[in-house]
């Protein structure tokens, strides 16, 4: 098969065929660092919280991303128990950098945060609700290169992918968002410390 004769859009599509394949088979490991690195790491990501309690959840997302926004909505039951730390990236689409520069900038983040996610539509490709920024400040570009290196050390840039320390002591890194069903056991494995 003629790899220039193939179209655009089927090449991409190729693409992420490819990539949910590895997602699934469990190929998408941390690359370069261990996983107890990464969750330091995460530490020092540019990240807004959500929620209570000593059970932190990383979840790097994009605000045009409609499987990190069903991982919103399924966290929102358990704000009482557990902290999530959403790490905002700006891979998807042309909206968002501004979008995310939005959450990051904003006066109250977490309110951004919440506006993005309560508005958010995917019917034509609207996708997150809040209007991005036209321009972002020095800093905040800084910020979100520093979140797709985070993500780049996950070993696969697949949003959300999701990072928490496990009771057993060892980090675990999730790539794609875990069905609604699977949400809570996932959750019963994060370590309270």
């Amino acid at each position: 098969m003629n790899v220039r004769a193939m179209s655009k859009p089927y090449l991409r599509y190729l693409w992420l065929v490819l990539g949910i394949w590895l997602t699934l088979s469990g190929l998408a490991q941390a690359a370069t660092q261990s996983r107890s690195e990464l969750l330091r790491d995460a530490a020092k990501a540019h990240w807004i919280a959500e929620g209570h309690g000593h059970r932190v959840v990383y979840v790097i997302f994009d605000p045009n991303c409609p499987y990190c926004h069903l991982v919103y909505v399924d966290s929102q039951a358990y704000l009482k128990k557990y902290q999530f730390r959403w790490v905002p990236v700006d891979i998807l689409t042309r909206t968002s950098p501004g979008k995310a520069a939005a959450m990051l900038e904003a006066r109250d983040p977490k309110a951004a945060l919440k506006e993005n996610e309560d508005h958010f539509v995917r019917a034509r490709g609207k996708l997150g609700g809040l209007k991005p920024l036209a321009h972002m400040t020095a800093a905040t570009r800084k910020a979100l290169d520093y979140n797709k290196k985070l993500l780049a050390k996950t070993g696969m840039e697949v949003v959300p992918t999701i990072i928490y320390l496990k009771k057993d002591g060892k980090a675990k890194v999730i790539k794609g968002a875990p069905a609604k069903a699977d949400f809570a056991a996932m959750l019963a494995e994060v370590s309270g410390s």
